[in-house]
């Protein structure tokens, strides 16, 4: 088998799905699995230079990721990719008790036994943003802050009560977090920026994307941090 550039844990089946779209369409040949494959599935993919695992997460409790996410994330691990990804939803409508981001990254940092973890949210090809620490999405044409948006503010299971996505994962972790925001992401101490947060302790670096030249400076930035056998 080749390399891996990313292997990827999707938290419901159509983000999986939609990760998979997006590396294939930018030349990387992709497979996903619905379940852990056995050797001799895997080895059938050798060409692929990425794996994901479809998963249910974004619905389930912190006590079910305890069980199911603890040892997805470890067979990951084993298939050392350059950079390990937990895929959510970009609207990351999530709570402590449902689909909580913040549980996900507390098992995900004792997998990979990495202190300092990089969040990006911001997708501007679907008309998500992340600037300052803050997420809007786009609906009918118009824009809107997440927790005035028409529909994710109202989300029947997990509303978007904040768009201070810092604050919201409070709620679901005790993990410090940072953030390296657009001015800083746009300038030339962006690398110190965040290098300064990692050494400082900081547990979640989230990194503001607005558009697709922030969306790439962000990429190079975790490109550059990572560590063998996925961060």
């Amino acid at each position: 088998m080749q390399s891996l550039l990313l292997s990827y844990y999707g938290d419901d089946l159509t983000g999986s799905t939609d990760v998979m779209e997006a590396l294939e369409l930018g030349g990387v040949p992709t497979v996903l699995f619905m379940r852990q494959p056995d050797e001799a599935m895997l080895s059938q993919f050798g060409h692929c230079r990425a794996i994901g695992l479809a998963g249910t997460s974004r619905s389930e409790t912190p006590q079910w990721m305890d069980m199911h996410l603890k040892r997805a994330f470890a067979w990951l691990k084993t298939l050392n990719a350059e950079i390990c990804h937990y895929k959510v939803c970009s609207t990351f409508d999530s709570s402590p008790t449902i689909g909580s981001i913040g549980r996900a990254i507390e098992i995900g940092r004792s997998v990979f036994s990495q202190e300092s973890v990089p969040l990006v949210v911001g997708a501007p090809q679907l008309k998500r943003y992340t600037a300052f620490g803050h997420l809007f999405a786009a609906y009918r044409e118009q824009y809107f802050r997440i927790d005035r948006h028409p529909v994710m503010s109202r989300h029947p299971t997990t509303p978007m009560d904040e768009s201070d996505l810092l604050i919201h994962l409070s709620r679901q972790t005790d993990l410090t977090s940072g953030l390296v925001d657009l001015a800083t992401l746009q300038s030339a101490s962006r690398s110190k920026a965040f290098d300064r947060l990692t050494e400082d302790g900081t547990n979640i670096v989230l990194l503001d994307v607005d558009s697709l030249e922030s969306q790439a400076l962000a990429g190079k930035e975790i490109w550059r941090v990572r560590r063998p056998g996925g961060t």
